[in-house]
Parts: structure tokens; sequence; C-alpha cells
């Protein structure tokens, strides 16, 4: 069935590629005498509108409320196909997105998915799919983690907390907020966890058994002690400007990747330093897989990390999450460009 409405909504848009920004199926409300449906189109699109013009859109959402799935119609064509009741005070939207400059043999769908929209005193008001179905799970308030558990995965207690526990730690060793907090989404499948945030498509799909996926604080894993994850919860909110390679650096010094820990992935980066005579001053020297999905980058990013608080603190590591770019990390450190690729080396030393 998914197969069919994708071929479906694909021919769709292979016809409709300069077509406006937002468009609605035609069949949209036909069947329906609901006249909620008209005003949720008129406010979605307007929605939409202030999206493109990089306008504030906070006046469009419940209070506390942003948008979790910005990155699936920030760009691109997109079609409303179907608007629905919930309740009688809040309906589901159902868009696809469409990228027709990736196109291959007439368009690429990039994502469906679900946001929803809540009867509020002056109209409706947007609120994201998670929220208005969230009560539906199995859900733990474990430290400064709110866990919800989907199919697929067991509420282990010792697992949640070993994770909060984590959590907490990094806050206060970080000075971060205390009031931080990381809403933890676990199931069976990172598919699965994304239906469960109304991210329906994508095909940033992972098969993988222990996989995981960030968006802002929120987590999307398959295990309830993603260490790695967490890092990234809780730094990615903070310091939104700050390059990937230090936000992949200080998750993968805490919580390893690829299922291994930090010290193992370090010894397999070192032994191909040594082996290697290469340069590795420049970004691009880094990008290099070292089996089982090790990125060279992320454990050179992490070895600066342990370089850093066995120089420094915590608050030193923090300077470094100033830098929006590459080489302005080694600036921050103190290296010139001539010697990084010595320093990089002598971390593995």
């Amino acid at each position: 069935m998914m197969k069919r409405i994708l071929l479906f909504l694909l021919l769709f848009f292979s016809l409709t590629t300069n077509a406006q920004r937002l468009t609605f199926s035609s069949e949209l409300g036909y069947f329906s005498n609901d006249e909620n449906i008209n005003s949720i189109k008129k406010m979605w699109a307007s929605y939409i509108n202030a999206v493109a013009a990089e306008d504030d859109t906070t006046p469009f959402w419940i209070k506390g409320s942003s948008d979790i799935l910005l990155g699936t119609h920030k760009d691109g064509l997109l079609n409303t196909y179907n608007i629905r009741r919930l309740t009688d005070e809040i309906y589901e939207i159902n868009t696809i997105a469409y990228y027709p400059h990736q196109a291959i043999k007439g368009g690429l769908i990039n994502s469906i998915y679900k946001v929803c929209a809540q009867k509020a005193d002056n109209g409706w008001r947007l609120m994201n799919y998670f929220d208005a179905t969230k009560s539906r799970y199995a859900s733990y308030l474990v430290g400064s983690v709110d866990f919800y558990i989907g199919h697929g995965v067991v509420a282990d207690q010792k697992k949640m907390k070993e994770a909060a526990r984590f959590a907490d730690s990094f806050i206060r060793n970080y000075d971060l907020d205390k009031e931080t907090r990381i809403t933890y989404v676990a199931a069976g499948s990172i598919d699965e966890c994304s239906a469960m945030i109304g991210l329906i498509y994508t095909p940033m799909r992972s098969h993988k058994p222990f996989a995981g996926r960030t968006i802002n604080n929120l987590i999307l894993s398959t295990r309830l002690n993603h260490i790695h994850e967490i890092v990234h919860a809780m730094m990615l909110p903070r310091y939104p400007n700050a390059t990937l390679f230090m936000h992949e650096g200080i998750a993968t010094y805490y919580g390893g990747m690829a299922e291994q820990t930090y010290k193992e992935i370090k010894s397999i980066a070192k032994s191909y330093v040594e082996e290697q005579n290469n340069d590795l001053s420049s970004e691009e020297s880094l990008n290099v897989t070292l089996g089982n999905e090790i990125q060279l980058s992320n454990v050179v990013a992490a070895a600066i990390i342990e370089f850093t608080l066995k120089k420094g603190t915590e608050k030193n590591v923090l300077q470094l999450f100033e830098a929006t770019t590459y080489d302005e990390v080694f600036t921050m450190l103190g290296i010139v460009e001539e010697q990084q690729s010595l320093f990089i080396r002598t971390l593995f030393e």
C-alpha cells in the first residue's frame, strides 16, 4: 500500500514541478462537511509562507512548542494530501515534501510527515504530532530524561537509570541549565521511532540494530542508554552554530560510536595514523572510514576533547564550541595550519 501511495505522489509531483510552494490535494475535505479543515488549511499555508520568508513562526505554535520537523518542509515543494480529525480539539495534517532539483527520473520524495493543529481561543495553533499522541506510549521520567517506549523495546529500568545518571552528571560538569530535559523515544527500529514523532517516510532510514538520531533535545534510538545521542541532545540546542566536527567529537568521546567505546576506536585510529604517512591537516583528509563505519574525523575530534580536558577543564571544552569552522577550532587551540597534521598525530601517541 505504501509503495502505491509513493508512486502516486511521485507522479503527482513530477507533473507539478512548477507548482506553488505548498499545494493541497484536490480531494482534501471533498467528502467531509467539516468546516475546520478549511481554517486549518489557511493557517498551515500561512505558516509555510512564514517559514519560507524566515519570519518569526512562534505565534503559530501552541505555547512552549516549536517545529521539531522543520527540515522536512523548510525547502522544496509540499503537498498536503489529508487533514483528518483525531479528537474534537486536534487535527492531523499529512504532508509530503518533494525536491525537484534532486530529482531522479521525475522526482525524489524526501519525506512524508504529520503535524497537528489544536483548537485555540483565537483559531488554530500547531503542535507536534508526538505531543498529540505521546500519551499512547509507556513513559518514564528518570532524572533529566523523559523516556517514551514504543514496540520492540523492553523498559529496562537499569539502562534508563544509567542514561539518566550520565545526563545529570554531564549537566553538572558542563554547568548546563539545571532545567535541561531530554525527550527520549525508543522503539525496535529507527523507522518506528520516526513514525512515533510523525515522520512517516524518509530516505534517511536505518536498519542497524543500535541506530540513533537526535533532533535538538529529542532522541530517537533503538536502545535506552545511547550515551552518544544523549550528548548530542544536550549540546546541539545550546551550540547550534558549532561545527559538526566538535559535536561529533564530544559525543564520540563520551559515548563512543559503532557500538564501541572511545578507547577502542581510538586504538583503531591510532593504527591508521601510524601506518599512513599522509597529510592530516585538512578536514577532507580526515574523511576516512576505518571499518565498521568508524569515522576518523569523529575520533580526531574526540581526541581533541580528551587533550583539552587533560590540559584544562570542561570550560575550555565549551570554548571550542564557539568555533564555527574546522580551522577556527585549531586557531583556538593555538595550532597554526602548518602544525595541524603533526598535532593530530601527537594526539595518538
